[in-house]
Formats: C-alpha cells, structure tokens, sequence
C-alpha cells in the first residue's frame, strides 16, 4: 500500500512541476484594450467642447493631431477655427447616425481585443524586439479604414458596419468595396497595416515582380499570425473567387511569365495587378481584382519552404529576383 502510496505522489509531483516549468516558459498572452475615442468625443455637450480640447490632446496626443488633419480633415488644434470645425463635425447629423449605429453594431469589443491579443501574442514570438502598438477605436467620417504610426493603431468603426449597412447603399458603395466592410475582416486588416508599416514596400525598382512578391511576403507573415482565420478572409476574396484563384494559379502564372510582364513598371498595368477591383481586367471576370496577391503569397511560401529562415529576415529581405530564384515556384 505504501509503495502504491509513494508512487502515485511521486507522479503527481512530476506532473506538477512539469505544468510548473511550462508555465515560467510560455509566453504570457499579449491582452489587448482598446480606447473607444469615438465614445469620448460624441459623448461631450457641444458647448463644452472649445474647453474640452486640451484634454482630449493630452488623452490622445498624436492620435489627436491625426484625426483633425488626415482623417477628419479639419486643421490642427493650434488652428483658430479648430474648435468650431470640429464641434461642427460632431454636431453633424449623418455622423452621429453614423455613431448611433457603429455604438449598435459594436456595443462591445471583446472579440476583437481577443484577436488582437491572440495575434500580437503571436507578432512578440517572432518580432520580440519590436514595439506594440496602443489601439483605439474612432469614426473617420467614412474616410479612413485602418490608421497606422510607429505606436498606434486605430480602427475607423464607421467602415466596419456590415457589407448590408443601409449607410453604405446611400453612399452608393461598389460591391466589392461594400464586401470588405465587415467586422469578420477587421482583424486581419489590422494585422496587415501594421505588417506594412513596420515592413514598408522598399525597393529601387519598382515593377510588377516587386509589387507582387512584397504582398506575398506580408500576406506570409499575415497567415503566421492569424493561422486559423481562412484564407479568403486573409485575402479578402469571396469563396467563389477564392476557388478561383486556387484552379488558376499556374494559368496566371503562365499569363504573366508568357506576356513578359513580370519585369513591367508600367503604373496602370501593376494597379490592375495590385489595387483592389471588382476583378482583374487582364483575367476573368470571375477573378478577384487583386488575385496575383495571392500568386505572391505561394511564390513566398514556396521559397520559405527551401529557405529556413525568420519572419523577420523574409520581411526586411528585398532582393526579389533572389527570392523568385531560390523559391523554384512551380504551380500545379
């Protein structure tokens, strides 16, 4: 009895001090809180905002600055028709409906301070030197989606109401504009701002390969940090043009290579490679408008699968033709 006794002690102490050590070893997780600038503002009496402005710039400091110069576009503090123009904007009946409604759709953040967490928990392991960013929530006035510096990140509420929000019909948005406006992208998106402002697109040559390959890197790194969110949601393509992009990787490879247009700095030619469409003109009308992000991201992953190396060293490497080279890309 005493042996059985001694044994299944000797066991749970095992046990324990193996929970023990794993513990002291993890890295805690990254908890996220976010500051709900827009409650701040839409919440003080209009007549008190003149005496309220020094508060809010000590509160929100570069933020503060940001917001009336870039996102609202109304001056500067120090500007002497700052005051009226921003109680101006706040008084503003389509922006306090705009705030009605973000204030119904976003009663809370929870979801989104766990992503985040969970994502920069992730971001620390492979970036440990790198600074976190402070978040905030605001309302841009429909003119920003993700505002980003060194140690900020904002999130304008007022794009992310629902690819079905009424405001956004009155605004006659595109579909697929209307298609990305939605909470289930707002993670990600986060993530990919700040992925390319702390790994800014750099290179002295700037053609369709470059373009290409930069957003295959950070779409890489964007699945290192979000590894369970899907693809089509990382990429921002719906599920029908998701398929497509998988069945036709080696053809718009083959057009692209064929065409010799990997090498092209032809601006209107990589915007119809690159910027956001309805689809891509020089493919089907069934492709996303950005599809070749999505040939970027498997040459990106096809040389990091022949090339052991950090997240950090792919993101700061910008010798393309290297990349393209070592990646030995061979699409099915």
């Amino acid at each position: 009895m005493k042996s059985t006794l001694h044994s299944s002690l000797f066991t749970l102490h095992l046990l324990l001090s193996a929970f023990l050590f794993q513990s002291c070893h993890q890295q805690p997780e990254t908890l996220v809180k976010i500051d709900r600038m827009e409650q701040t503002l839409f919440t003080i009496p209009i007549d008190s905002i003149p005496a309220s402005i020094p508060r809010l710039e000590q509160r929100y400091g570069e933020l503060f600055d940001l917001y009336g110069q870039r996102i609202i576009r109304i001056g500067t503090p120090k500007d002497a028709g700052y005051p009226n123009e921003l109680a101006g904007f706040l008084a503003d009946s389509y922006m306090n409906l705009a705030y009605k409604r973000v204030m119904e759709v976003y009663p809370h953040l929870k979801d989104i301070e766990t992503g985040l967490g969970k994502a920069f928990s992730n971001y620390r392991k492979e970036f440990p030197d790198r600074v976190l960013p402070s978040v905030y929530t605001l309302i841009s006035g429909f003119n920003e989606s993700i505002i980003v510096t060194d140690t900020i990140l904002a999130i304008a509420l007022d794009k992310y109401l629902g690819n079905n929000e009424d405001m956004y019909f009155r605004m006659d948005l595109p579909k697929y504009m209307r298609q990305m406006m939605d909470r289930k992208y707002l993670v990600a998106d986060c993530m990919k701002f700040w992925l390319s402002t702390e790994f800014p697109y750099n290179d002295s040559i700037n053609n369709v390969l470059t373009n290409i390959l930069y957003e295959g890197k950070i779409m890489y790194a964007l699945h290192r940090l979000l590894p369970a969110t899907p693809d089509s949601l990382l990429f921002g393509y719906t599920p029908d043009q998701m398929r497509w992009c998988h069945n036709n990787t080696a053809r718009m490879w083959e057009f692209l290579v064929g065409r010799k247009m990997l090498y092209s700095t032809d601006l209107l030619t990589i915007n119809k490679l690159i910027r956001p469409a309805p689809f891509c003109s020089l493919f089907t009308r069934e492709s996303p408008g950005c599809a070749v992000v999505w040939l970027g991201y498997n040459i990106v992953a096809s040389y990091m699968k022949n090339n052991k190396l950090s997240l950090e060293a792919l993101l700061e490497d910008n010798d393309y033709q290297k990349i393209l080279r070592e990646a030995r890309f061979k699409p099915k």
